[in-house]
């Protein structure tokens, strides 16, 4: 077989054909080789140090816990740490708009409300991304 009725046969492009039959005459197999992770820019004791901090100060984000620990990593990694452990990381929202005296008659609720009318199916209800609103 030639090369283009290869690529033809297997829906991919000529390019791919020659490298794969490039690759098989150099190392004699067509699989991929086993791949090695990227190196842990945080060790196992910062990887501990870190989910104890977020369990002594649930409200606390990456970025301080970053600063707290003196870490030099991104914020990003520290979400990753949490992640990996199992702790869903949430920063919560803040309200500095109205005065403590509105907020302690606010009721907080994870429940929502939606009334369902005949004219919207499934397909037209949607929740509007991390707001909490339900947009018909």
């Amino acid at each position: 077989l030639t090369v283009r009725a290869i690529a033809d046969r297997l829906a991919v492009s000529t390019s791919t054909v020659k490298r794969l039959i490039r690759r098989y005459a150099e190392t004699g197999i067509l699989t991929d080789l086993e791949r090695r992770p990227r190196p842990r820019l945080t060790t196992r004791d910062e990887d501990a140090t870190i989910i104890v901090a977020i369990q002594n100060n649930p409200f606390s984000n990456a970025v301080a816990i970053r600063e707290a620990l003196h870490l030099d990593v991104c914020a990003q990694t520290i979400r990753s740490c949490l992640h990996e452990a199992g702790k869903q990381h949430r920063v919560p929202a803040q309200y500095t708009r109205e005065d403590p005296e509105f907020w302690s008659r606010v009721v907080f609720t994870d429940e929502k409300t939606c009334q369902y009318q005949p004219r919207y199916d499934r397909a037209h209800i949607y929740e509007v991304a991390r707001s909490g609103r339900v947009t018909l």
